[in-house]
């Protein structure tokens, strides 16, 4: 690094330091963003073909926030690495804070939504339904409650931050939180850390009673040796999926809380250039959860992984054939 107590320098170099100092950071992103993208690609690709029902429709609407956050939320948080220091155009900032809060809250819901539909069907299955009529309503309800939920991100459009360096040099940055409205940021955060809590021990209570649910019709169907339906099979696929995806969710926001409680007071310029770097890593680690369903499907639906080889066959085949055409137009040419 830079020796800063010797000669001078500009606030472009500063920033080219701290673009050294988030490699690590920066490489992460960019891996998630090459996985991202296909993945969710494919996602909706192949869902589109499934038989419409309120698993599909809610998986699809999943799909759809994650490569939001794939083409538009990571590709914007490589940007504010990329111009830690000089980040100048303030509505960018905003607007895409803004977009991902939302973003967050929404899939959150979606998540809800598609755990407490497994319960009613696996633990309450006598009782109404969420249908292929009205899950429609149940997703608009979901982006309004995601919508309210992240109005206060939103409605305090916060400016770029003002940070003073050495020399007297001072830095823009797109910070997302409110420097000028520190309480109302501790109480936001406060409350959105109880929610994540809530919603984690909601979602911990309805996979116990599901796993019991279960477990009690396996040693039911042991007893009376029937054979597993075919229904059975696919609505025992569909808990897993959803399971997963709930403990993937958990695993890849609690970091984000825990640094919220433990950063407090944690002066980043003393840091080491590791521990900066893990800092920012773990302030991003919630993408990883808008990155890994694809590969959560491949692992338990056997359908979605045969049209995932098969459309990966074709686009293989397809690379090659273009390739030979190129090949034998450039032969002619030179004959």
């Amino acid at each position: 690094m830079r020796n800063y107590t010797e000669g001078n320098f500009t606030l472009e170099e500063l920033n080219n330091d701290m673009r050294k100092k988030l490699l690590a950071p920066l490489v992460y992103l960019l891996v998630l963003t090459s996985i991202g993208i296909p993945g969710n690609i494919f996602v909706i690709f192949i869902f589109k073909q499934y038989k419409k029902d309120v698993f599909r429709t809610i998986i699809l609407n999943l799909a759809l926030v994650d490569i939001v956050f794939c083409v538009i939320g990571i590709p914007f948080n490589i940007v504010r690495i990329l111009y830690y220091y000089t980040f100048k155009i303030t509505w960018i900032c905003q607007v895409f804070v803004g977009v991902l809060d939302f973003g967050i809250m929404y899939s959150t819901h979606l998540l809800m939504l598609l755990s407490i539909h497994r319960f009613r069907q696996i633990c309450t299955p006598l009782k109404s339904q969420i249908t292929q009529k009205n899950v429609k309503y149940f997703v608009l309800c979901c982006s309004f409650i995601g919508l309210t939920l992240s109005a206060p991100q939103i409605a305090v459009l916060q400016p770029l931050e003002k940070i003073q360096l050495t020399n007297n040099i001072t830095g823009l940055i797109c910070a997302v939180t409110w420097k000028d409205s520190p309480t109302y940021w501790r109480a936001y955060n406060f409350f959105l850390t109880g929610l994540f809590l809530s919603y984690a021990s909601i979602l911990f209570a309805i996979y116990t009673l599901i796993g019991k649910k279960i477990i009690f019709a396996h040693r039911a169907r042991q007893k009376t040796s029937a054979a597993i339906t075919a229904t059975e099979t696919l609505s025992n696929k569909m808990t897993k999926i959803a399971f997963t995806v709930s403990v993937v969710f958990a695993i890849s926001y609690l970091p984000l809380f825990i640094n919220e409680l433990v950063s407090k007071g944690v002066i980043q310029s003393e840091l080491t250039p590791l521990q900066f770097a893990t800092l920012k890593i773990t302030e991003r680690s919630y993408l990883i959860n808008h990155v890994a369903n694809p590969f959560i499907y491949a692992a338990f639906d056997h359908r979605f992984r045969h049209k995932l080889k098969t459309l990966c066959r074709c686009t293989k085949n397809t690379s090659q054939n273009n390739q030979n055409v190129d090949f034998n137009n450039i032969y002619i040419v030179n004959l």
